[in-house]
């Protein structure tokens, strides 16, 4: 008899509205009384001084030049990207948002594929519009980018579908499902920074300090995305990716799903006081129950010292949460900013991690492991 592989992940579709008390129509009122979520968010624009640490985003880019496996190569079989639209949510009533599902030439739709979800998914699918649309709001290109049939990306623009397409093929990765999902919009923008990226609800997903989100992916999105798709029951096989305030995300959705992910892949992950971030580190130590889960993290030598806090000391102080509850993970303090660039420099380095026990590599970086906590003075 076949398996049901969505029985075994524990994915079901949502029947009901879930049971919450909305305090706008994007907020569910325990995420604002959890961590005091102003409702009206004051419009006063970016510091200076926040916009330049902003900005130092690709300093030192030369020194993490992409593999080779970055380039699409002639005769590798090529996976499919398909682009849909989930017009509105459950979770976040009269909010859409779009996704892509990478499925790998190898995948023969028996044999269950392995998963990796990529939060801020619309980052990844950039290169397909025109110059002149990636001016505008956040709001404004997830508006433009295409998601409806199957999409092209073009050649030579660092695709994570390339990657995949060469790992696969290489025998580095199992056959893998990618799914992409860009934050829902409209929404009510950033606390302080306002309406600067774009009116999405990015940030009420992202940064907020609960399991709304996870249940969202968990309850609402994945069910529907992976229908039809057979998709591998261990959660070691699965892995969440973000950057910045999606990092933060990448990290709630394996901490609250832990029965859908085990892997987490987070660049420069937000762990500052946006929504109440600053409070991991707390959560992880005051949290009993183990998780499976391993984390392969990076912050940049010149990240973010803003208004929110310091991204440095942020992730260190998780990373030393981790190490104190036992965890496996990884920090790698580069020499850049808050970067897209390097996530996608970590990704091949944190698969194989993951998957085949190699090791994360230091070169220009200082890479933070687990160690033995001290118990006694050595003499």
């Amino acid at each position: 008899m076949e398996e049901n592989w969505a029985d075994l992940l524990r994915l079901k579709r949502l029947e009901r509205r879930p049971e919450e008390k909305y305090i706008t129509v994007t907020m569910p009122e325990s995420s604002y009384r959890a961590f005091h979520c102003m409702a009206d968010y004051p419009m006063i624009g970016r510091l200076e001084r926040d916009e330049q640490a902003m900005g130092r985003a690709e300093w030192n880019k030369e020194l993490y030049p992409l593999p080779a496996e970055y380039q699409r190569r002639e005769g590798t079989p090529r996976g499919k990207i398909v682009g849909r639209v989930m017009e509105d949510s459950a979770f976040y009533p009269g909010v859409k948002h779009k996704y892509w599902v990478y499925t790998p030439a190898q995948y023969d739709g028996k044999t269950p594929a392995d998963l990796i979800l990529f939060l801020d998914g619309q980052m990844y699918f950039m290169s397909v519009l025109k110059q002149s649309e990636l001016r505008g709001t956040m709001s404004d290109l997830l508006e433009a980018i295409p998601a409806e049939g199957e999409i092209l990306l073009p050649e030579g623009s660092d695709n994570i579908t390339d990657l995949l397409d060469n790992l696969i093929a290489d025998g580095k990765l199992a056959p893998t499902i990618a799914v992409f999902l860009a934050p829902g919009y409209p929404g009510p923008g950033e606390p302080v920074y306002g309406t600067s990226k774009g009116v999405t609800n990015r940030s009420v997903e992202y940064d907020t300090v609960s399991d709304w989100f996870a249940r969202f992916v968990a309850e609402e999105f994945l069910p529907m995305a992976l229908e039809g798709y057979a998709i591998t029951a261990d959660s070691m096989r699965h892995s969440v990716a973000g950057i910045s305030s999606s990092g933060i995300a990448s990290f709630a959705v394996a901490w609250y799903a832990n029965h859908l992910f085990g892997n987490v892949i987070a660049a420069s992950p937000s762990f500052g006081n946006i929504r109440g971030g600053n409070i991991w580190p707390s959560v992880i130590r005051t949290t009993d129950e183990k998780k499976n889960l391993r984390t392969c993290m990076c912050v940049g030598k010149y990240d973010a010292d803003i208004i929110f806090g310091d991204w440095i000391l942020a992730n260190r102080d998780v990373a030393s949460a981790l190490n104190y509850r036992g965890y496996d993970f990884r920090l790698i303090i580069n020499e850049m900013g808050h970067s897209l660039t390097f996530l996608k420099y970590m990704i091949p380095q944190a698969l194989a991690w993951f998957y085949c026990g190699e090791e994360v590599r230091g070169k220009h970086c200082t890479v933070i492991r687990p160690a033995p906590l001290v118990t006694e003075i050595s003499k």
